[in-house]
């Protein structure tokens, strides 16, 4: 029989508003506005990463997220638009008339973004550790299809094969949790997560840089008097300019680790039961197994911190707060790469 588990008080509430100096900080190095800024701190306090108080806002911030972010320019950007069109531009035609059939250009947009964070990885770990890495980026091949995401590993003067697989995961900045399916859990033996910013704009952005609008498509409406100079300059101001895109590297799983059952923690909110805490394997009966657990009426739910719930099927989850994130523990890694 399981005992049931001491009920935990809530300690992940976020503050309704910061220090200005922290959200200044935060804003100041990351280049994104305060409110973007503020949100970037709610998640570490929901994800369990630092508690909210402000001495410990500030220990995170300087010993975790400015160490372990960074900003990728436009030439980065470029390059993983590129390796993105390489990727699916012919996935996504074999696709067309099934089930898995994606927009073009929605296709684009979320593979970029899943290249960043797979870019940044390789950059910190350059920046950090002098470690040269390739992606394994080919023209077709979804990530998805991947064995790892790391390809090759520069040794001396010659490449070789990396002695483990890396998987990496890419979110927004408010992203709170690292989710693998089971079965692509087991092809790596790491598994980083990478939080992304620069909004849901990025790709206009980075056209608005190119003049793709204004040159391009504006000037075409302007021509065949789709629209007005005044709506012409509206939409062109409309449209936020591209500025380096912060990537914050925020920790790694291990695969082989004896991760416990059911390890997790959560409060009571009336009825229902959310999790905050959690590491290791999500079972498919998770739902059942913690309803038991923690004595919850039939009306009872048990649901996630910021998301209702997973997929399910069985994957390996992890709060942000978590996983291994700290300097001892990333040079530990890169000496097995």
């Amino acid at each position: 029989m399981i005992a049931p588990k001491v009920r935990s008080k809530r300690n992940d509430v976020p503050l309704k508003e910061y220090d200005k100096k922290l959200v200044d900080k935060v804003s100041s190095y990351l280049g994104e506005d305060s409110k973007a800024s503020s949100k970037i701190i709610s998640a570490a306090i929901q994800g369990r990463e630092t508690k909210n108080e402000v001495s410990a806002i500030e220990s995170w911030i300087d010993n975790q997220l400015i160490p372990n972010t960074l900003l990728i320019s436009q030439d980065g950007y470029t390059e993983m638009c590129i390796d993105a069109l390489k990727t699916i531009s012919t996935q996504v035609l074999t696709d067309f008339g099934t089930s898995r059939k994606r927009d073009f250009g929605q296709a684009w947009a979320d593979t970029i973004r899943g290249y960043l964070g797979e870019y940044a990885v390789t950059k910190f770990l350059e920046r950090e550790f002098g470690l040269e890495t390739q992606l394994a980026h080919q023209r077709g091949v979804p990530a998805s299809f991947y064995n790892a995401d790391i390809s090759e590993v520069k040794e001396g003067n010659t490449w070789r094969k990396p002695q483990i697989n890396i998987g990496i995961k890419t979110t927004k900045f408010n992203g709170l949790w690292l989710d693998v399916p089971k079965e692509q859990f087991a092809k790596s033996q790491i598994h980083i997560l990478v939080k992304i910013g620069g909004g849901s704009t990025h790709l206009f952005s980075f056209f608005k840089e190119l003049s793709v609008f204004k040159d391009k498509i504006l000037k075409v409406g302007l021509e065949k008097k789709f629209l007005t100079e005044s709506e012409s300059e509206q939409i062109w101001n409309d449209i936020p300019k591209f500025k380096s895109i912060p990537a914050y590297i925020a920790g790694f799983a291990e695969r082989d680790y004896p991760y416990k059952d059911l390890d997790y923690d959560g409060h009571f909110a009336k009825l229902h039961y959310t999790i905050h805490t959690f590491r290791g394997l999500l079972p498919r009966d998770y739902k059942d197994q913690i309803k038991k657990r923690e004595g919850l009426s039939a009306k009872g739910r048990v649901k996630f911190e910021s998301i209702d719930e997973f997929s399910k099927s069985d994957m390996f989850l992890f709060n942000t707060g978590s996983i291994q994130r700290n300097k001892q523990q990333w040079k530990e890694l890169s000496r097995k790469i």
